[in-house]
């Protein structure tokens, strides 16, 4: 990732693990669409300087650390503006925020504390300081309040809408917190089709389509399997203990504290769909299929 990739027109990436936007507001100043994790800064510094290009903004799409780590190194090696959506400055604030929202009350000490947290003395404007050429757009499902953004040039950035093929297959669930919205956000995307469309962690792209069937086929198989599993009532725990032993996950408190959250939004989804039913017995919250 030590080179910038032209898409069309101002609109440029640095390919990495977390593919970062770069549009070009004139000749020298430029935007960023996410940073990249910690260790990018430097790395994205050496592009900037390689390129003449004068760092403005950072428009972070959410507030996981693989998207936004850098931005404290480069808004302090710059003096670049970060912005960010409402809830998603919230959770910038307090890492301990999106930790707790994970596991639903306050986090075990084992669980590693690798998310974001930005000083409270950088602000972080909202999502009106985006600059011309620049739009942002909601993309509901992996995250509270993350958004895509679309140049003038027509270039989409989805964030974490996709799941690239080798991460699906490898993790098989991955973390989401809303279903009902990560599958229209689904819908969303694949109605670029045609477009140039930059997943964070995925190829770029004009035929998006493969790439939001295979991720909308995993959905519905972990729906499936649950709903095979719920067949006789159970609570999330033994739903989290039943996905675990299918797909032969190797067990950690961060993979747990993920997959549980997950789950939870899972059962929600298919509870308030009305495909299964919640009920109290034996003082606990079971789950069945209708």
């Amino acid at each position: 990732m030590n080179e910038l990739h032209h898409i069309k027109g101002n609109t440029y990436y640095i390919k990495g693990i977390t593919n970062c936007g770069l549009y070009k507001l004139n000749e020298r100043d430029v935007a960023l669409i996410d940073c990249g994790p910690k260790e990018f800064g430097p790395i994205i510094e050496k592009i900037l300087l390689d390129n003449n290009l004068n760092l403005k903004y950072i428009i972070m799409t959410h507030s996981h650390a693989d998207h936004s780590g850098a931005c404290l190194y480069l808004a302090e090696r710059t003096g670049c503006k970060m912005i960010a959506s409402k809830i998603e400055r919230a959770f910038f604030r307090d890492s301990k925020l999106d930790i707790g929202f994970l596991y639903g009350g306050y986090p075990l000490d084992e669980y590693d504390n690798r998310l974001m947290h930005i000083d409270d003395n950088k602000e972080i404007m909202a999502l009106d300081q985006i600059p011309d050429g620049l739009q942002s757009f909601k993309l509901p499902g992996h995250h509270y309040g993350m958004i895509g953004i679309k140049t003038s040039d027509d270039v989409y950035f989805v964030a974490d809408t996709l799941g690239s093929k080798e991460l699906v297959d490898k993790q098989h669930i991955l973390l989401i917190y809303d279903v009902k919205g990560y599958l229209d956000s689904l819908d969303f995307v694949e109605s670029l089709n045609g477009k140039y469309v930059v997943p964070s962690h995925s190829v770029v792209t004009t035929n998006i389509k493969p790439f939001v069937e295979f991720n909308r086929k995993k959905i519905n198989e972990i729906i499936n399997i649950l709903l095979k599993f719920l067949q006789e009532e159970h609570n999330c725990v033994e739903c989290v203990q039943y996905i675990f032993g299918y797909y032969n996950l190797k067990i950690s408190y961060n993979k747990y504290m993920l997959i549980l959250s997950t789950v939870r939004s899972y059962l929600s989804y298919l509870s308030n769909s009305k495909i299964i039913k919640n009920y109290f017995k034996d003082n606990r919250l079971v789950f069945i299929r209708v």
